[in-house]
Protein backbone atom coordinates (compact mmCIF):
# COMPACT_ATOMS: atom_id res chain seq x y z
CA UNK A 1 0.00 0.00 0.00
CA UNK A 2 1.38 3.77 -0.52
CA UNK A 3 -0.57 6.61 0.88
CA UNK A 4 -0.46 10.00 -0.75
CA UNK A 5 -1.26 13.05 0.63
CA UNK A 6 -2.16 15.90 -1.67
CA UNK A 7 -1.99 19.34 -0.52
CA UNK A 8 -2.61 22.44 -2.15
CA UNK A 9 0.41 24.87 -1.35
CA UNK A 10 3.68 24.45 -0.41
CA UNK A 11 5.79 23.92 2.94
CA UNK A 12 8.41 26.71 3.46
CA UNK A 13 11.94 25.45 4.08
CA UNK A 14 13.31 25.24 7.35
CA UNK A 15 9.73 25.36 8.57
CA UNK A 16 8.82 23.49 11.60
CA UNK A 17 6.03 22.56 10.48
CA UNK A 18 7.40 20.45 7.90
CA UNK A 19 9.75 19.05 10.23
CA UNK A 20 7.32 18.34 12.50
CA UNK A 21 5.37 16.29 9.40
CA UNK A 22 9.09 14.71 8.24
CA UNK A 23 9.21 13.19 12.01
CA UNK A 24 6.27 11.09 11.72
CA UNK A 25 6.49 10.54 8.10
CA UNK A 26 9.51 9.00 8.64
CA UNK A 27 8.57 6.38 11.23
CA UNK A 28 5.21 5.38 8.78
CA UNK A 29 6.69 1.59 7.52
CA UNK A 30 4.68 2.45 4.25
CA UNK A 31 5.25 4.39 1.38
CA UNK A 32 3.96 7.72 2.56
CA UNK A 33 4.32 10.72 0.53
CA UNK A 34 3.63 14.67 0.12
CA UNK A 35 2.37 15.79 -3.40
CA UNK A 36 2.34 19.77 -3.10
CA UNK A 37 -0.14 21.07 -5.61
CA UNK A 38 0.08 24.16 -7.39
CA UNK A 39 -2.46 26.93 -6.12
CA UNK A 40 -4.06 29.93 -8.44
CA UNK A 41 -5.25 33.25 -7.67
CA UNK A 42 -7.99 33.93 -9.77
CA UNK A 43 -11.78 34.04 -10.14
CA UNK A 44 -12.18 29.81 -10.65
CA UNK A 45 -9.50 28.98 -8.63
CA UNK A 46 -11.26 26.04 -6.91
CA UNK A 47 -12.17 24.57 -10.35
CA UNK A 48 -8.58 24.89 -11.46
CA UNK A 49 -7.23 23.26 -8.09
CA UNK A 50 -9.95 20.52 -8.75
CA UNK A 51 -7.93 19.91 -11.83
CA UNK A 52 -4.88 20.12 -11.02
CA UNK A 53 -5.43 17.62 -7.66
CA UNK A 54 -7.47 15.02 -10.31
CA UNK A 55 -4.17 14.70 -12.17
CA UNK A 56 -3.15 12.25 -9.22
CA UNK A 57 -6.19 10.05 -8.74
CA UNK A 58 -6.77 7.07 -10.48
CA UNK A 59 -10.24 5.08 -10.52
CA UNK A 60 -9.22 2.19 -8.67
CA UNK A 61 -7.49 4.60 -5.47
CA UNK A 62 -9.39 5.18 -2.51
CA UNK A 63 -9.88 8.93 -1.72
CA UNK A 64 -10.43 10.92 1.42
CA UNK A 65 -11.34 14.41 1.20
CA UNK A 66 -10.54 16.46 4.25
CA UNK A 67 -13.69 18.75 4.93
CA UNK A 68 -15.44 20.81 7.41
CA UNK A 69 -18.14 19.28 6.69
CA UNK A 70 -16.81 16.01 6.45
CA UNK A 71 -17.75 13.08 9.06
CA UNK A 72 -15.92 13.51 12.53
CA UNK A 73 -14.32 10.28 13.36
CA UNK A 74 -12.41 9.05 16.05
CA UNK A 75 -8.36 7.83 15.84
CA UNK A 76 -10.18 3.87 16.35
CA UNK A 77 -12.16 4.79 13.55
CA UNK A 78 -10.37 6.57 11.37
CA UNK A 79 -7.43 3.12 12.05
CA UNK A 80 -10.02 1.38 11.06
CA UNK A 81 -10.75 3.15 7.64
CA UNK A 82 -6.94 2.24 6.92
CA UNK A 83 -6.73 -1.14 8.13
CA UNK A 84 -9.63 -1.96 5.99
CA UNK A 85 -8.46 -0.74 3.08
CA UNK A 86 -5.17 -2.57 3.60
CA UNK A 87 -7.67 -6.18 4.24
CA UNK A 88 -9.15 -5.55 0.78
CA UNK A 89 -5.73 -5.08 -1.23
CA UNK A 90 -5.99 -1.30 -1.45
CA UNK A 91 -2.75 -0.08 -3.63
CA UNK A 92 -3.39 3.30 -3.06
CA UNK A 93 -5.26 6.05 -0.30
CA UNK A 94 -5.28 9.73 -0.85
CA UNK A 95 -5.99 12.12 1.03
CA UNK A 96 -6.72 15.42 0.12
CA UNK A 97 -6.42 18.70 1.94
CA UNK A 98 -7.52 21.91 0.03
CA UNK A 99 -6.79 25.30 0.09
CA UNK A 100 -8.12 28.03 2.28
CA UNK A 101 -11.43 28.34 -0.06
CA UNK A 102 -11.55 24.64 0.21
CA UNK A 103 -12.30 22.42 -2.14
CA UNK A 104 -14.83 21.66 -5.40
CA UNK A 105 -18.27 20.39 -4.18
CA UNK A 106 -17.30 17.42 -6.40
CA UNK A 107 -14.98 16.06 -3.75
CA UNK A 108 -17.38 16.35 -1.22
CA UNK A 109 -19.94 14.35 -3.24
CA UNK A 110 -17.42 11.66 -4.86
CA UNK A 111 -15.27 10.39 -2.05
CA UNK A 112 -15.73 9.62 1.86
CA UNK A 113 -15.57 13.17 3.61
CA UNK A 114 -13.96 13.82 7.13
CA UNK A 115 -13.61 16.04 9.34
CA UNK A 116 -10.57 17.11 11.60
CA UNK A 117 -13.21 18.74 14.36
CA UNK A 118 -15.35 22.09 14.07
CA UNK A 119 -12.49 24.43 14.66
CA UNK A 120 -10.80 26.43 12.05
CA UNK A 121 -7.08 24.86 11.92
CA UNK A 122 -4.23 26.81 9.79
CA UNK A 123 -3.82 25.05 6.30
CA UNK A 124 0.16 23.41 7.24
CA UNK A 125 -0.61 22.21 10.46
CA UNK A 126 -3.63 19.93 9.05
CA UNK A 127 -1.02 18.11 7.08
CA UNK A 128 1.18 17.78 10.18
CA UNK A 129 -2.46 16.94 12.12
CA UNK A 130 -2.95 14.28 9.53
CA UNK A 131 0.39 12.53 9.09
CA UNK A 132 0.40 11.82 12.98
CA UNK A 133 -3.18 10.25 12.58
CA UNK A 134 -1.55 8.07 9.45
CA UNK A 135 0.98 7.41 11.99
CA UNK A 136 -1.25 6.79 15.19
CA UNK A 137 -3.56 4.52 12.87
CA UNK A 138 -0.69 1.89 12.23
CA UNK A 139 0.37 2.07 15.85
CA UNK A 140 -3.17 1.01 16.91
CA UNK A 141 -3.23 -1.97 13.66
CA UNK A 142 0.06 -2.91 15.44
CA UNK A 143 -0.98 -2.98 18.70
CA UNK A 144 1.90 -0.96 19.81
CA UNK A 145 1.42 1.28 23.66
CA UNK A 146 1.52 4.77 21.28
CA UNK A 147 -2.19 5.20 21.27
CA UNK A 148 -3.38 4.98 24.64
Amino acid sequence: MMINILSLGRFKLNQNYRQIFEYYRKRIRIKTNIIEIKTYNTDNKIKLEKNEILKYIKNEDYVVALNKGGEEITSLGFSNLIKNNLDNGCKKINFIIGSEDGLDEYFEKSFKNISMGKQTWPHLLVRVMLIEQIYRAFEIIKNSHYHR
